[in-house]
């Protein structure tokens, strides 16, 4: 009887989602945001690799991306470690007044996809936006300085930890941080998705420990899948290199971007549809 009952409150969750989904365009919505994303993607790695540099080697972000980018489109991958290592080798050491003024420019530039993101979260969450362009692009740069913190935290921790487990415990325990780094990424990710939705949304926080909610989770694990298989499409399958010749690299970010904000929004409609 319990599965029954299951199986049919499966069922009627996701019909909810489905017209969700149509009334509030989310296709649309996403299109926008992946669109602000990529105007907003090369500042934001100008700032990440900035505030980087400040604590740890900027080169190892280039390095890390390198490392975990198997998941992304090889054109994504490609277009990501080109940009850092243009960056890197134009970064100057040290801070100083140009550098600070350079960071503040690269955050207030990144904001601008952020805030296309709060919007379109807002939008899934049928909840309205703070009144007024300067308190909705406060609260665009706090989320944008946090992301990129919260980024170099787990990029250090990254570059920190593999030489000290293999000093530990040898090759033995290399390989096995190999393996469970990919465990840590997706927890960290439905984290910072669970926290993400709970600051971008006033009274957003629901789920355990205040932000983890089933739709971060959702979009966490689907964001890992759906990359994945984008990556396998595009490697062995799709051929945008015979229609769009030398523009294929941008097409290719272009849709990733879409995709990555899609399941980002289908997260927070899962956790809009849960409300009370």
């Amino acid at each position: 009887m319990s599965a029954i009952t299951g199986a049919d409150d499966a069922k009627a969750t996701a019909s909810t989602l489905a017209k969700r989904l149509r009334e509030h365009n989310l296709t649309l919505v996403a299109a926008g945001v992946a669109f602000y994303a990529f105007l907003a993607l090369v500042p934001m790695l100008i700032a990440l690799v900035s505030i980087y540099g400040l604590i740890a080697d900027p080169s190892d972000v280039t390095r890390q991306v390198k490392d975990l980018g198997s998941a992304l489109p090889a054109e994504v991958q490609n277009f990501l470690v080109y940009q850092l290592t243009q960056i890197v080798n134009a970064n100057s050491a040290g801070v100083s007044v140009v550098t600070v003024v350079a960071i503040l420019l690269a955050l207030w530039s990144a904001s601008s996809g952020i805030a296309a993101l709060v919007t379109g979260i807002h939008i899934a969450r049928e909840r309205e936006e703070p009144k007024g362009f300067i308190a909705k692009r406060r609260k665009a740069l706090l989320l944008t300085i946090a992301t990129i913190i919260f980024l170099s935290i787990v990029l250090f921790v990254i570059v920190a930890v593999p030489p000290l487990v293999s000093d530990a415990f040898g090759e033995a325990g290399q390989i096995v941080f190999e393996i469970l780094r990919w465990l840590f990424l997706a927890a960290v990710m439905v984290v910072g998705i669970g926290l993400l939705y709970g600051f971008a949304v006033e009274k957003g926080a629901r789920g355990r420990l205040g932000f983890l909610t089933t739709g971060a989770v959702v979009a966490a694990l689907g964001w890992l899948a759906a990359s994945g298989l984008f990556a396998a499409y595009t490697a062995n399958f799709a051929h945008y290199g015979k229609t769009y010749g030398s523009l294929a690299s941008i097409v290719i970010l272009l849709l990733w971007l879409w995709l990555s904000a899609l399941v980002l929004l289908v997260g927070a409609e899962v956790d809009g549809a849960d409300k009370p």
